[in-house]
């Protein structure tokens, strides 16, 4: 298991004109990591801090 940290300022960026939403940008090391492409499913669950960011089960399925 690979684990990354980064700032949450390097992950968040507020969305103009929007202030209860704001953009994740994934890094390109996580995705070169996980093979994620544009399209991909994502299930995200944050726990005591920690962001954790798993493709779907579906999605897994369909790629061979």
């Amino acid at each position: 298991m690979t684990i990354l940290t980064f700032k949450s300022e390097d992950i968040f960026e507020d969305i103009p004109d929007d202030p209860d939403n704001v953009i994740m940008n994934i890094p390109p090391q996580v995705l070169e990591l996980t093979g994620w492409v544009a399209g991909d499913t994502l299930q995200i669950e944050v726990k005591n801090r920690i962001l954790s960011i798993n493709k779907k089960a579906e999605d897994n399925a369909t790629q061979g």
